[in-house]
């Protein structure tokens, strides 16, 4: 809950931040997500390998913790500065920094929680949903402070993390925890496995989708705060509006999150994918034609019923189609290191898109794309069925 509260603090915003504060354009924008992707794009694997060798293991957990505690210097001392001095030098440096807590972090988190939630025989979503009203108190907290001082947001994300690091140290494994990490050595992944992975042509058609769909619509998402605040009279009471409905729309995410097991179940995870393509793209498309404040709204609140659906569908998708001993590195490699390399293209492009045709005529054009790959998606991902998890203590014992 603690590292989703500081990772909405910081990414929520932080487009609003580089343009009303740092003085960017849209170019530049682009440029520091460009940046922030091509060192996520270098950390995941590494990060997905070491989670898979680590297991239960807290060692990058901490290290994660310990990178968070000078979020609130980084933001209101370095990060400034260096934008006022050499966007190149900001751009690497703030992309290392930013790339290796948020954008690649978040997926060893993800990672983490469903490994947790596996071993202990109960669903991600019912953990993750903690995260969502983690992140839900942060959008109202930091929305409103945003407008009077933005500095405040990130002093915030720093206090949190130290109190991070405190919860996290009385945080003690379980009896069912350590025998699960006995039983995870002593039954690692063959070595070459990561390697194999790239001869299977379901983790192609995996990267196609992710590729195709959720980078372009993760690109779209990175500066739509700012497209946001144009239906407003100012800037201002854009981005108030724009933190009151993220919080509402993270407590819906949390609402979909709960029951997205239930449903992914029901229809599989295949089905589930390629329902959240289809409401990634109508989001984009529909973002292009909204004519004022309501309707831009409900637009931004469709995200609330695709994102639990996807984050829950890929894990089944990764137990139903691969070896689960490697699901963490599938799942940062597969998933979220392919976001990145898109990602570092993308946004750079987008960005430009944004500062000469506008952002109306680039939403459309990202729209199609993400529509078109999610259409391909229904033949190239695999159905394989999905059956509902057991406790693996149990299996275990039996």
């Amino acid at each position: 809950m603690l590292y989703f509260f500081i990772w909405a603090a910081c990414t929520m915003f932080l487009s609003l931040w580089l343009t009303q504060e740092g003085g960017l354009n849209s170019t530049k924008t682009g440029i520091i997500f460009s940046a922030i992707s091509i060192a996520a794009m270098c950390f995941q694997p590494f990060f997905g390998i070491v989670s898979d060798k680590l297991g239960l293991k807290k060692s990058l957990l901490w290290l994660f913790i310990g990178l968070l505690v000078f979020i609130g210097p980084f933001f209101v001392y370095l990060f400034p500065a260096l934008l006022k001095t050499n966007i190149i030098l900001a751009a690497v440096i703030g992309g290392a920094y930013l790339g290796a807590i948020f954008n690649g972090g978040v997926g060893a988190i993800e990672a983490y929680i469903e490994r947790v939630s596996h071993l202990n025989g109960f669903e991600y979503g019912r953990v993750r949903v903690f995260g969502n009203i983690g992140a839900a108190a942060s959008t109202f907290v930091t929305g409103h402070l945003f407008n009077t001082n933005p500095d405040l947001v990130f002093w915030i994300g720093t206090g949190m993390a130290l109190l991070l690091a405190v919860v996290f140290s009385f945080a003690k494994m379980g009896k069912a925890e350590s025998q699960a990490v006995d039983t995870e050595k002593a039954t690692a992944p063959p070595k070459g496995s990561t390697i194999a992975l790239f001869k299977n042509r379901k983790f192609w058609m995996l990267m196609l989708y992710v590729l195709g769909v959720g980078c372009v619509y993760d690109v779209y998402d990175q500066q739509f705060a700012v497209y946001f605040t144009h239906f407003f009279s100012t800037p201002e009471k854009g981005t108030q509006v724009f933190g009151n409905l993220v919080t509402f729309q993270i407590f819906l995410e949390a609402i979909v999150m709960i029951l997205a097991p239930f449903v992914i179940n029901k229809i599989g995870a295949k089905n589930a994918l390629l329902y959240a393509g289809f409401i990634m793209s109508l989001r984009m498309v529909g973002s292009s034609l909204a004519d004022g404040a309501v309707a831009i709204s409900l637009v931004k609140l469709m995200h609330a019923f695709e994102v639990p659906i996807l984050l829950v569908a890929i894990f089944k998708y990764i137990s139903a189609n691969f070896d689960v001993r490697l699901s963490a590195t599938i799942y940062l490699i597969g998933f979220q290191f392919t976001k990145q390399i898109g990602a570092i293209f993308l946004s750079t492009i987008a960005g430009n898109m944004y500062d000469t045709v506008g952002f109306k005529s680039a939403y459309l054009l990202l729209g199609s794309i993400a529509l078109i790959f999610t259409l391909i998606s229904i033949f190239t991902l695999s159905g394989k069925k999905l059956y509902v998890m057991k406790n693996v203590s149990a299996q275990e014992a039996s």
